[in-house]
């Protein structure tokens, strides 16, 4: 995912917090962004979250190919210190996620349209999930069981928002969250106050 144009595959890991959790996940979470950075893990990713207040998490993954995706999980696998200290991220998880789930869409071009994919510059996305067959504006991925998961970025809350005042109803606003994730240098490069930010901070 480090192309600033739609990945063939995009890998989607939902997190649904425990009540009450949100601190404990975040110092969790910024250990294991930690650890990434400083073990170097293989591939860029972005925390996004929701502004609901249901305490939803999401992780994207994005692929050029198969073949891209298993050699990240094999560059994964042969790095032993990140996935020793992953491990330990993964017990400590336990205790403040109530659910999770992994997703792996196809973008699907002929879907999309308006505004193009991009990350470089986005602070929040709106992100409508739908089983509809409704020609719905931004950039669409479908799950292998028929759900559109349709993106659209935006720079700021405000921007977002006004996206998602007249979206379909199964439509929420994401703040990327940079302290979480593993920026690509084109992401730094597009909005460098944005991503030096380490610390948590909320929208």
């Amino acid at each position: 995912m480090t192309r600033d144009s739609p990945p063939a595959i995009l890998q989607i890991h939902r997190d649904t917090l425990k009540p009450g959790c949100a601190a404990a996940f975040t110092s969790i979470e910024v250990d294991a962004a930690r650890f990434c950075a400083d073990l170097k893990a293989p591939h860029p990713h972005l925390a996004i979250e929701a502004l609901t207040g249901q305490g939803e998490v999401w992780w994207l993954n994005g692929f050029e190919s198969e073949a891209e995706k298993q050699r990240v999980y094999d560059a994964y696998a042969n790095n032993r210190p990140l996935m020793a200290a992953l491990a330990g991220i993964g017990k400590r998880r336990q205790d403040v996620i109530a659910t999770d789930v992994d997703i792996f869409a196809s973008y699907r071009a002929d879907l999309s349209r308006g505004a193009p994919w991009t990350i470089a510059g986005a602070r929040f996305f709106v992100v409508t999930v739908t089983k509809d067959d409704d020609r719905i504006e931004g950039s669409v991925f479908e799950a292998p069981d028929g759900t559109r998961f349709v993106f659209n970025a935006a720079r700021t809350r405000d921007e977002a928002e006004a996206l998602a005042a007249n979206a379909h109803p199964q439509t929420t606003v994401f703040a990327v969250r940079p302290y979480w994730g593993l920026p690509a240098k084109e992401w730094i490069a597009a909005d460098p106050e944005f991503w030096k930010r380490l610390r948590p901070h909320r929208a």
